[in-house]
């Protein structure tokens, strides 16, 4: 979307954020305060919440060590939760969510193949640190499982996420595109590689791919 292209309450994207901000560096961390364009956003864009109809009444800023703060808002019948307000602006990627999920349901496939192969079984010199997915690579075998699923599909699995819980978002074992992930994992080729290997391969397999477009 061009940056001049009005996106929310006349706003661009840009100067949103910068309202956004201007407004909420006004308070210190655990003040509450209310703002009515924070929570429009929040209630007609937020990948949950808009789904959900719910509107956060108030605001606050916590303190994280290591960043600036967490942002949390006030949920009647919920109390306090976390919630981004940037993520109302740039829209979570559907395809990183759903191939962190099919990744996070082969974990187990992974370790153990690591566990079983404690030197890196590309040279064989140093213990092992990354499992590389050599053929098919991971984002193929995810891809795959991906397409196969239609819009209400994926709707409904974005719909059915517990946001209240501090899970990440998961699909479950019995999900077809969960499915698909394990079933390739029969036949995938896994190697467990140390950092360099595991760089030099990918390298290697970019390299080819872009041989074979040229």
């Amino acid at each position: 979307m061009s940056k001049g292209i009005t996106y929310f309450s006349g706003f661009t994207k840009e100067k949103l954020k910068r309202a956004i901000r201007e407004e909420i560096k006004q308070y210190d961390l655990e003040q509450e305060f209310e703002s009515r364009l924070i929570s429009d956003l929040i209630t007609e864009r937020h990948y949950y919440c808009s789904r959900k109809e719910l509107r956060p009444l108030r605001f606050k800023k916590k303190f994280r060590p290591g960043a600036a703060y967490d942002f949390y808002g006030f949920f009647p019948e919920h109390g306090w939760h976390q919630v981004s307000w940037m993520q109302c602006i740039n829209p979570r990627d559907e395809n990183d969510w759903l191939k962190r999920a099919l990744r996070d349901a082969i974990e187990h496939i992974v370790s153990s193949h690591k566990a079983a192969h404690p030197t890196c079984e590309k040279c064989g010199l140093v213990p092992s640190e990354h499992v590389d997915h050599v053929a098919p690579e991971f984002d193929v075998i995810a891809s795959k499982a991906i397409r196969l699923l239609t819009a209400c599909e994926i709707n409904e699995a974005f719909s059915n996420f517990d946001w209240w819980s501090k899970e990440p978002f998961m699909l479950p074992n019995t999900h077809r595109a969960v499915q698909s992930v394990l079933e390739d994992h029969k036949t995938a080729k896994l190697q467990a590689v140390c950092k360099p290997c595991h760089t030099a391969s990918a390298r290697e397999r970019r390299n080819i791919q872009l041989g074979e477009k040229e």
